[in-house]
């Protein structure tokens, strides 16, 4: 598989994880759980800046076959 495909399979499970966590964030601040939003906050966030550093290219080391 190209590091190109690579790149985007993983991109794009990434940026799913990131919409679950907008639902899941959405659910525990309807349960009134603001504890857990926080923690859902940090994962969210810190997963859509792997969502950029994975798409512009920055982590193609990681990707590559060993």
């Amino acid at each position: 598989m190209s590091i190109e495909k690579r790149r985007n399979l993983v991109a794009s499970f990434l940026r799913r994880c990131v919409k679950y966590a907008n639902a899941s964030i959405d659910r525990k601040r309807d349960k009134g759980e603001e504890e857990e939003v926080v923690k859902w906050v940090a994962y969210r966030d810190f997963t859509d800046h792997a969502v950029m550093e994975v798409s512009n290219g920055d982590l193609d080391s990681w990707l590559e076959e060993e």
